[in-house]
């Protein structure tokens, strides 16, 4: 069995997520920097990634030869053609591939890269850059428990992980993937509030921000939202004041909508591929 730290990783794409994601497995220090390589369509910027980050770019045909793991991480308008160039270079028996394109299940992958292919699809969030990301896994049923155990070893170094069956992936989308996104709207809105009443805006967002980071913690740490809401709004007080207008307009169901939205747009793209 081959060492993970062994293990030549190709990224096949090298964008934004993609550079986040090489970011945690260099900081972890799971695989040496000379181990790594990748491409991407826009010259000037691999040129210019080779040199921020310290790692080799180089042609798909050396990436699929010399990789054991490749990184699907191009634009999801972009996969379609990238996927079949690369089932043209051939030589993929054998390979493991991590998926992180949205929208594209393991069976429309598994037509470009052969039925025997072992695939992980995941779907890594933003706040991965700063190592509080929250990634959701999916294994294809050719992966082997070392490809699982490698899998959840490089998503590990981003933040937490889940691995779900495939048809959860949708809901996942819009609970972990989009969901950071609305997490801003809200911070905003509750900084928004102070600054109506004179507060300066960066001041607001401080307060607001750490007002969400500590009640996720309370959440992660094991405490339930019920108990922690018995604890914090006592009748008549302040907090059972605003938690009665949110009743009143039925912020749960309209938050709900929107994360059942972003599921249903997701749910699109996989059945457009």
């Amino acid at each position: 069995m081959m060492k993970t730290s062994e293990t030549r990783i190709g990224f096949m794409g090298f964008g934004h997520m993609a550079q986040i994601l090489f970011q945690g497995i260099d900081r972890a220090r799971i695989v040496p920097r000379s181990h790594i390589s990748f491409i991407r369509r826009d010259a000037a910027k691999m040129k210019q990634n080779e040199q921020k980050f310290g790692i080799t770019s180089t042609s798909l045909k050396t990436l699929v030869q010399e990789s054991d793991l490749i990184f699907l991480g191009m634009r999801p308008q972009q996969a379609e053609e990238a996927l079949r160039q690369l089932s043209l270079v051939g030589g993929l028996a054998g390979k493991q591939f991590i998926s992180i394109l949205a929208g594209t299940k393991i069976e429309a992958l598994q037509k470009h890269l052969g039925p025997e292919a072992q695939v992980l699809r995941a779907m890594p969030n933003l706040a991965s850059q700063v190592g509080e990301g929250m990634t959701v896994l999916t294994y294809g049923p050719r992966c082997t428990p070392d490809f699982k155990s490698l899998g959840n070893l490089l998503f590990a170094s981003l933040g937490e992980i889940a691995e779900v069956p495939e048809s959860m992936m949708d809901i996942a989308c819009g609970m972990a993937g989009s969901g950071p996104g609305f997490v801003f709207r809200l911070v905003d809105a509750m900084a928004r509030a102070g600054e109506k009443q004179g507060m300066p805006y960066p001041q607001a967002l401080k307060i607001a921000a750490q007002a969400f980071t500590g009640a996720a913690r309370l959440i992660s740490k094991g405490a339930l939202p019920a108990d922690l809401l018995l604890q914090i709004a006592t009748p008549n007080g302040t907090t059972q004041a605003g938690l009665d207008v949110m009743t009143q307009l039925q912020v749960d169901k309209h938050f709900q909508s929107a994360i059942e939205a972003a599921a249903k747009r997701s749910k699109e793209l996989s059945e457009s591929r």
